[in-house]
């Protein structure tokens, strides 16, 4: 996409997830092999139950079908994750942005089953520490051309908004589990928020002195954003004298945050002691947040007692 266009991103077009069955039959699992063979059909819900006994995992593979399916407790495995990755798909066709294809979704017994294409390679994770100096520098640039590419992306209001893909809650694992979250219509808002839930579990009396909540900017930027682009959620290619990226996964909890949010789940989650913050490997993909990151890692830790 051309760099000077942003796209809008319109609630009303969005997947509704009330609806507790969808399929987008113009994807590409439901295209015939040929004109004789049956309508292809999503394995249902019980089949990928027993898949996902048989694999001992919660996202399951049907590598023939080309799929993937996650699943669980509404808690855990949300449908805002099947709308971004549908608008992602949408807003940049070109793959700018790489995301699974979504097939589709069911609701059956609780639980929330996401059916998407199965993307094949190693995770950045797995294949980090083979990676020469080169492919480094190529893969994090690869990823910040997707962060901008992210940051395009405009909201249909020009009030501040920070929450879901769908104008609702913030899905961020930060505050599940603990007080509702948002949605918010000022930075400061969600900032006050951010501080509460991480001594929430504390009655005011006892909560001590925060000097960090300072460091948090109560003005800035508001961008759509992953929040989890981790290195296990970038799959590569597996072909060592050419890596490139060839799909983020796991959006469930995208959606609309401050700036400096991309940059501190890029490097708090699993990563302290990692060469990608370490190395300032990170510092390349998006410009490092470093007050705003001391303050999160602070309160990442205060929010379990």
């Amino acid at each position: 996409m051309d760099p000077s266009i942003s796209p809008t991103l319109h609630l009303p077009s969005l997947p509704d997830i009330s609806n507790l069955e969808m399929n987008f039959y113009e994807t590409s699992f439901f295209r015939p092999t040929s004109s004789t063979s049956p309508a292809p059909q999503l394995p249902p819900p019980d089949l990928v139950r027993e898949m996902s006994k048989a694999q001992g995992l919660k996202v399951v593979k049907f590598e023939r079908l080309n799929l993937v399916v996650k699943f669980g407790h509404p808690s855990k495995v949300k449908l805002e994750e099947a709308q971004a990755m549908w608008a992602i798909g949408q807003l940049f066709p070109a793959k700018d942005v790489p995301v699974p294809e979504l097939f589709g979704w069911r609701v059956d017994q609780g639980e929330n089953f996401i059916y998407m294409s199965l993307i094949k390679g190693p995770t950045l994770g797995e294949v980090w520490p083979l990676l020469t100096k080169e492919d480094k520098k190529s893969i994090c640039g690869q990823l910040s051309q997707m962060v901008a590419s992210l940051r395009r992306i405009q909201q249909p209001s020009s009030q501040p908004f920070i929450g879901s893909i769908n104008y609702g809650q913030v899905q961020d694992i930060y505050f599940r589990g603990g007080e509702e979250a948002g949605p918010f219509h000022t930075v400061s808002a969600f900032n006050d928020w951010v501080q509460f839930t991480a001594l929430s579990w504390l009655p005011m009396s006892e909560r001590p002195v925060d000097p960090y909540r300072s460091l948090l900017p109560d003005i800035c930027k508001v961008y759509f954003t992953h929040a989890d682009l981790h290195l296990y959620n970038v799959i590569i290619s597996d072909t060592p004298s050419c890596r490139s990226i060839m799909g983020i996964v796991d959006w469930g909890q995208a959606g609309w945050y401050p700036e400096y949010w991309e940059y501190c789940k890029l490097t708090i989650v699993g990563q302290h002691n990692h060469e990608w913050r370490d190395g300032g490997w990170a510092d390349s993909i998006v410009a490092s947040c470093e007050d705003e990151w001391t303050a999160l890692s602070e309160y990442w830790m205060w929010r379990i007692p």
